[in-house]
């Protein structure tokens, strides 16, 4: 998706927020307004990290980053991702399978779909790092299937200029879907402007 999380929501009230754990038990990537656990030292003097999170914990981000599409619900395989800085949240991604059987020429078998980024909105330039970081290393991580490429879609108003200055190549557009087949649910990107999303690839080497 597009450049995310630019409102200037007041992360800081999120008092209530859950911590948000990335590296075994003992280690917490922490939403705005949540302590580090006490005694935990491992990560906190760390300027950057990234690790996994599970989904609750990505919708949590994605809700706290005024994500437009909120929480990712597909039922189908997933993988998501938290960066921090100095101990607080600032990115998440979330990689899925498409929802349609094809998408930018390739089978669903064939591609892994950056479904949701998002960024704090007091750190602009830290969606470009995260999107690089998930085009070169995470979408690589994808352990439902190998794949060719990988697709995301610019939600309908956006450019796409996110992808497109980062080597990524306009596929077409996708117009209002009202959901059907597998899985039901229409997208809210559908009473966004005119409904339609751009969809951008980024295909791999042969390995």
């Amino acid at each position: 998706m597009d450049d995310r999380g630019r409102s200037d929501h007041d992360l800081t009230s999120t008092d209530s927020a859950s911590p948000i754990h990335v590296v075994g038990e003992q280690q917490q990537l922490s939403l705005p307004g949540t302590l580090w656990p006490a005694g935990c030292d491992r990560g906190q003097s760390d300027p950057l990290f990234f690790a996994p999170v599970t989904k609750q914990q990505a919708n949590e981000l994605l809700v706290a980053f005024s994500h437009p599409l909120g929480p990712f619900t597909r039922p189908f395989g997933y993988q998501a991702w938290g960066l921090a800085i100095d101990g607080q949240a600032v990115a998440v991604a979330v990689s899925g399978s498409t929802v349609g059987a094809r998408a930018a020429g390739f089978a669903r078998r064939e591609v892994v779909d950056l479904a949701r980024i998002a960024r704090h909105p007091q750190h602009p330039g830290i969606m470009r790092v995260m999107l690089r970081l998930w085009r070169d290393y995470l979408a690589p991580r994808w352990n439902y299937w190998p794949i060719r490429a990988a697709v995301s879609y610019a939600l309908p108003g956006k450019t796409g200029n996110l992808y497109r200055f980062d080597g990524w190549r306009k596929a077409g557009v996708c117009k209002p879907w009202a959901g059907g087949g597998t899985w039901s649910n229409p997208s809210r990107a559908n009473t966004m402007a005119d409904g339609i999303k751009t969809v951008f690839v980024y295909e791999y080497p042969p390995s």
